[in-house]
């Protein structure tokens, strides 16, 4: 195909058995009747040529079906216009033709199969043309779909990115490279959107460098993440990158590596590495190095590698575990594993006398990051109305009031325990009993006796320990303090920076720390997996290790202490990795909520994973502050508490707070209240519960149609408004119109989420009904500002915080 505006006619015919003629087109797969259109021959003229061929006269036209654009930059597109058309029962199949129901096409995506269909976009016409078989239009509405490269600059010095952004950027595929290798991608494939087995085969070995001693059955199911046994240009792209010789084994692009190397020996694709199948992997390290590789030698080192992974796996390694051991070095060779013999592009350099790498640049940050701006993708359900400017709008609970006392369990007031003295800058001065104030005129004599009666039940309460400055919650926040502030030396000068512990007792700090932590789990084992909040409460979102930040927050919003603010706070995860000071910012919330269990709340978010944290920063922060053995420890410790946070919380049984997206119907059909199912402790919710993955991991589709494919569009339809996450490689992307059913079928109102950076720090989305927060500014080296919400009165008021 040239560079030139071109035109394909395809007819999709069909018998009165619902079954469809199919011809073997270049011995690559089973596709329909199509030619490109001449001037000035009309399109429905070639339409009927093709009829007249394929059918003897015994068919005829019923309609326009589809228009399918390729475009591409610089270039007139491609456009594909599919016909409809019938014919009767006696034709027969002949050769190289076969006339196959939906189900038979389906079968014929296998790679194994008999017959095979030339891509996956056939079976999504042929499944709307089935759909209005029984409606009184002979041919369904037609319908229009466009397929670009959707390119990404890897070029632009910013934090930005998904994990697949990341993978591509590492093996510095810029914006041409990633154009030429769409438009191969399109020549190889014409006249399908899509890559089969066959096309696959065909295209490694001919164009990159693949030898015929590569398992390309193997490489295939690799590429095929999503499990279509067909392939987008994306997953070709994502693949191509990973196996990209100069792509990095660190950070990021490592992580998504050895993902795509664990489907690529997970030859039975049941998620495990067999040993068998990890006997492979071994072997073909021990390939790489030109090390021996008969029976005795490979089963030897097979048996030991597989000891890293501990006993009870070693016959059943999962993608977590695999992960963890070569992120944490403890298994080691794979950076020599499953890369490309010659660079992708190659090739295409020859083909085009031209370099093709000129705007890649020569980037090698070690780890591009994993959230912040995203790709924007359309909203499966529009607004039908038109977005009101003003808050108390958009924001405006529907119906009723929050659940009163009155409907509810009468608790009795009593008096508090200690009464301070606050400074004119907001901060507090003096902490006193009452009983200590006892023959003062501050405490009258019938008081007194009050009191007195009462002093052993208040010293059960928590509020003693919250103004004990000896308790270790008040220790560790008076050595925060200290830790924030500068300190100046006896003469004068600076002994210590803000924000540097100087010369702290390391062992001293880690042992309240992990004293912290062992209160710490035990009560937040004793709450729900789904909390139930009264307003008014602050939701903050992401803090990532930004302590500074965290600090802004409390002057701004409980100066005197979540104990003396009239206010709850939720916390909706991702408290470490990225930033500096994961230890202080766990240090200080731990603290906080041991002094105000019932205002100080924490929802667990997906970098509070052992095997994300692996792959980021916060174990490798444990070790650097506390040593290996100190460090380990404090890290396992630290995540033993997260195993028993709360998943998702509500604020006044209207407001639906989670760190990334809602649950889909298929996981306990969408009802919030299974999240108290989820079990506890929750060690690896990958494994153990689909609905916590679901919750910490999803994402709302974005408000542009761009990256929106016809496939993710059908699978939107069949899922009820949910399709695989390609931004995170996992989890759902969920479109306005599944969030509608979700509050629906919840009664709720409102989501509040996190898992996103966003520039002013809040994004409104999805009809007003979802709010993403991030409270964390400057992100990652970027511009954003830093927000949480405040969900009191019936509104739901989005507030920034300074934090320069």
């Amino acid at each position: 195909m040239s560079d030139g505006y071109r035109e394909y006619v395809c007819v999709l015919i069909r018998n009165e058995d619902n079954r469809f003629l199919l011809t073997d087109y270049k011995d690559r797969g089973l596709w329909m009747p199509f030619e490109e259109r001449i001037d000035p021959l009309p399109c429905r003229s070639v339409a009927m040529k093709l009829i007249e061929r394929f059918t003897g006269g015994k068919g005829s036209l019923k309609g326009l079906l589809r228009n399918q654009f390729i475009r591409f930059s610089n270039t007139p597109p491609h456009l594909f216009i599919i016909f409809l058309a019938t014919s009767a029962d006696s034709i027969k199949d002949f050769e190289d033709g076969y006339w196959l129901d939906e189900d038979a096409m389906k079968a014929a995506m296998d790679p194994e199969a008999s017959l095979h269909l030339l891509g996956a976009d056939i079976i999504k016409l042929v499944s709307h043309v089935s759909e209005h078989r029984t409606s009184s239009c002979s041919v369904p509405p037609t319908t229009m779909g466009e397929m670009s490269a959707e390119l990404f600059d890897i070029t632009q010095d910013i934090n930005t990115g998904s994990a697949n952004e990341a993978l591509v950027k590492s093996a510095k595929l810029g914006v041409k490279e990633q154009e030429l290798l769409f438009r191969e991608f399109t020549e190889v494939c014409h006249p399908s959107m899509y890559m089969n087995y066959t096309t696959f085969s065909s295209y490694m070995t001919n164009l990159k460098g693949a030898r015929s001693s590569d398992n390309l059955l193997s490489l295939f199911r690799a590429f095929d993440a999503r499990k279509r046994n067909s392939l987008s240009f994306k997953d070709v792209l994502h693949g191509l990158a990973a196996l990209e010789p100069c792509t990095q084994h660190g950070g990021l692009p490592a992580e998504m590596r050895c993902r795509y190397m664990f489907r690529y020996y997970d030859k039975n694709g049941d998620g495990f590495l067999q040993f068998d199948e990890f006997k492979n992997l071994v072997k073909d390290i021990r390939d790489h190095k030109g090390l021996p590789n008969d029976e005795a030698s490979l089963m030897e080192e097979a048996i030991s590698s597989a000891r890293v992974f501990g006993e009870e796996t070693k016959n059943k390694l999962p993608s977590a575990d695999f992960l963890t051991a070569v992120g944490s070095l403890k298994f080691r060779g794979t950076s020599i594993l499953f890369r490309l013999h010659q660079s992708c592009m190659t090739n295409i350099r020859i083909a085009r006398e031209s370099s093709p790498y000129s705007d890649s640049d020569s980037d090698s940050r070690e780890e591009p990051p994993t959230k912040r701006s995203r790709p924007k993708l359309i909203d499966y359900k529009k607004p039908k109305e038109k977005a009101v400017e003003k808050d108390e709008t958009v924001f405006k609970q529907p119906e009723g009031r929050a659940p009163s006392a009155a409907n509810s369990k009468i608790a009795k007031y009593e008096l508090a325990t200690h009464t301070v003295r606050v400074k004119r800058t907001g901060t507090l001065a003096e902490v006193m009993a009452l009983w200590d104030l006892q023959g003062t005129p501050a405490v009258s004599g019938s008081a007194n006796n009050h009191l007195e009666g009462d002093v052993s039940r208040f010293q059960r309460l928590s509020s003693i320990d919250a103004f004990n400055q000896r308790s270790h919650p008040n220790e560790m926040l008076t050595g925060l303090r200290y830790f924030e502030r500068p300190a100046k030396g006896d003469n004068g000068t600076i002994a210590k920076q803000a924000f540097e512990w100087g010369q702290v007792d390391k062992n001293a700090q880690a042992k309240c720390l992990l004293t912290i932590c062992k209160q710490v789990k035990e009560c937040l084992a004793d709450e729900p997996r789904l909390l139930k909040l009264r307003s008014p409460t602050y939701i903050l979102g992401d803090i990532h290790g930004n302590y500074c930040d965290l600090v802004s927050f409390e002057k701004a919003l409980w100066r005197l202490g979540p104990n003396l603010t009239p206010a709850s706070f939720l916390f909706l995860g991702d408290y470490v990795d990225r930033g500096d000071y994961g230890i202080e910012v766990i240090s200080y919330l731990f603290a906080q909520k041991l002094l105000a269990p019932n205002k100080f709340f924490m929802l667990r978010g997906n970098h509070e994973l052992r095997s994300v944290q692996e792959m980021f920063h916060f174990k490798s922060e444990c070790l650097e502050k506390f040593g290996d053995v100190l460090g380990l420890q404090i890290w396992e410790t630290v995540n033993e508490c997260f195993d028993v946070m709360p998943i998702a919380a509500t604020v006044d049984d209207k407001v639906f707070c989670v760190h990334g997206g809602i649950p889909s119907p298929e996981n306990e059909g969408g009802n919030i209240e299974a999240i108290n199912k989820i079990p506890s402790p929750l060690c690896d919710p990958e494994l153990e519960s689909p609905l916590a993955w679901e919750l910490l991991w999803s994402d709302p589709l974005s408000s542009s149609s761009d990256n929106l494919t016809e496939a993710s569009i059908l699978e939107l339809k069949k899922n009820h408004g949910f399709t695989f996450n390609t931004r995170r490689g996992t989890a759902h992307f969920f479109s306005c119109e599944a969030l509608c059913n979700f509050l629906e079928r919840n009664g709720l109102s409102h989501v509040i989420r996190a898992h996103e950076v966003q520039e002013a720090g809040f994004k409104v989305q999805q009809q007003g009904k979802l709010l993403t927060v991030f409270s964390s500014s400057r992100y990652c080296g970027g511009s954003n500002e830093a927000a949480c919400v405040l969900a009191d009165n019936f509104k739901l008021r989005l507030i920034r915080i300074d934090t320069a």
